[in-house]
């Protein structure tokens, strides 16, 4: 990230990678340039092989094919003030503060704490969201959380009780697949595949605000799961088709804003690019939402069933501005 880039470059992480590599054996000339390609870019190689194999930066040894490492076993570069001021403004955020246990946090703050905050929270202003999001700092949220955040790369079953929308309260065993953010909701969601209807590939979404329960499961999912595979078998035969006019950096602004869905773009002429977006029901009227947030910057072309979910809205938007701008 070019914050750091002076100090972590990528010329930096090559050099690590030869040296590291060379501490424990001979590397050719070869395997440098492979590195070089691998973390770097085309040119890197021009420049960084040369100062190591002239010994110009008097770094490596030649040993019969190879070279090795004139370090034993080179450190790991320190964290600057810069960074940790960067780590210390993270932590104030309590979305971030999710990834980590409570054991690690206390550590995370006394490494910071003579460290200067860059921001605070409240210089921030979000537009186009909820008011009501995720109770992140309640601790049977988090509690939650941390399960599915350590049951997904295992691949472990999760006990989850939840609150529908009706009020009832539903127990299931769930395969946690992929946590997900919602920006206009300030709302994380899970992914999972039910038990009993693992075999269908039925993608259940779940609010992480409803959850009541999540309790690990003595069970592992042992098979071979395409998760990527069966988010796209759920998805409608027809993407949403946009053409976006590039007003107001309307394209940088639409590729970020729409970054989590799947989609395909393409330039019709010099000012507008045609832009797919893949979806399924779920996700129907976020993107909606989305969408119209863009004003005339973008327009939608297809397919019909959502042109005319547009246009509901629009008309509903239409109605309610009507009843409050001009009472009876």
């Amino acid at each position: 990230m070019e914050l750091f880039s002076e100090i972590y470059s990528c010329y930096y992480q090559i050099v690590d990678q030869i040296l590291t590599e060379a501490e424990a054996a001979p590397v050719t000339e070869r395997r440098m340039n492979e590195i070089c390609r691998e973390l770097g870019f085309a040119e890197s190689s021009l420049y960084i092989i040369p100062k190591l194999l002239d010994g110009e930066w008097n770094l490596l040894d030649s040993d019969g094919d190879g070279y090795r490492a004139r370090t034993k076993s080179h450190g790991v570069l320190p964290f600057t003030r810069l960074q940790r001021s960067w780590l210390k403004t993270l932590l104030q955020d309590s979305r971030f503060r999710l990834f980590f246990t409570e054991d690690e946090l206390p550590l995370l703050e006394s490494f910071t704490a003579d460290a200067d905050l860059l921001w605070q929270p409240e210089d921030f202003h979000c537009y186009d969201q909820y008011k009501d999001g995720d109770p992140y700092e309640s601790p049977s949220y988090r509690t939650h959380f941390r399960t599915l955040l350590f049951a997904i790369p295992k691949r472990q079953y999760v006990n989850i009780s939840y609150q529908s929308e009706k009020g009832n309260r539903i127990t299931h065993h769930y395969l946690p697949l992929k946590l997900e953010y919602s920006a206009k909701n300030d709302r994380f969601r899970l992914l999972a595949l039910p038990k009993q209807q693992r075999h269908a590939a039925f993608i259940q979404v779940l609010n992480l605000r409803g959850m009541k329960e999540a309790n690990l499961l003595p069970l592992f999912d042992e098979e071979d799961l395409d998760f990527e595979k069966i988010i796209r078998k759920s998805y409608y035969r027809e993407p949403v088709r946009l053409l976006i006019k590039n007003q107001r950096n309307a394209l940088e602004r639409t590729m970020l804003h729409f970054s989590n869905y799947e989609k395909r773009t393409k330039k019709i002429d010099e000012n507008t690019w045609e832009c797919l977006i893949y979806y399924n029901r779920s996700m129907e009227t976020e993107l909606l939402i989305e969408i119209l947030s863009f004003g005339p910057a973008v327009k939608v072309t297809g397919p019909e069933s959502f042109v005319a979910l547009v246009k509901e809205r629009l008309r509903k938007q239409a109605r309610l501005f009507s009843t409050t701008a001009f009472p009876s």
